[in-house]
């Protein structure tokens, strides 16, 4: 580990994501819509293309034992993710020589913010998203401040910062309904995250709090 990490909740996270010690796919699906499971086939993940987002922490400005993360809601355009709460992060370009600098580059063109690859803590479970047919590598970072953003308004409408705390509270889980359909999700504030991005959240905080 390269990166020199005086909070110790992180430091742990550190050392789970090293060493591969992650909550994975039963972790996922506690917050997988009705019958996602049945989308990770075999043909599926043979023909789908390759994505990464980054999972940016960093401590709270005001408490530095308070750990926060960004989301970002998306701008409107035609596709399947317009409006949509998620990570930074895109697919992957024939000039990234490999999917964590997929991760990093789209960080930086969404939100101006420059992470080193010593930040990158570890990798969680892929994910596949049907809707897109991407295969999405989450890669979890550690910033020693909160940076500050400068959001490309083409692609980000908005930043969501979010305690991580609020992940732990299993309260704050619960079920919505989605066009007519019940899923799990949680809320931050007005904005409801469900689908992938709620299922990476959920495999981060149960591996975060083991």
């Amino acid at each position: 580990m390269n990166l020199s990490i005086e909070n110790l909740k992180i430091f742990k996270l550190a050392e789970s994501l090293e060493a591969g010690e992650v909550a994975g796919l039963k972790s996922q699906l506690k917050a997988a819509p009705p019958f996602r499971e049945s989308s990770f086939t075999k043909e599926n993940l043979a023909n789908c293309r390759n994505a990464s987002v980054l999972i940016l922490l960093f401590p709270d400005k005001e408490d530095v034992n308070e750990i926060e993360g960004v989301l970002i809601e998306r701008s409107e355009y035609d596709g399947v993710h317009s409006k949509q709460i998620g990570f930074p992060g895109g697919e992957r370009d024939s000039d990234d020589v490999n999917d964590i600098e997929t991760a990093i580059r789209e960080c930086k063109e969404e939100l101006g913010v420059k992470v080193e690859l010593e930040n990158i803590l570890g990798p969680l479970t892929p994910l596949y998203i049907p809707q897109s047919n991407f295969l999405v590598k989450p890669y979890v970072a550690w910033l020693s401040a909160r940076p500050l953003f400068s959001i490309d308004p083409k692609e980000v409408n908005s930043l969501l910062i979010f305690p991580v705390s609020d992940l732990a509270e299993e309260s704050n889980w619960r079920n919505y309904t989605v066009n007519g359909v019940g899923v799990p999700g949680i809320k931050f504030g007005k904005h409801l995250v469900w689908g992938a991005t709620a299922m990476m959240l959920r495999e981060f905080i149960d591996t975060f709090a083991k």
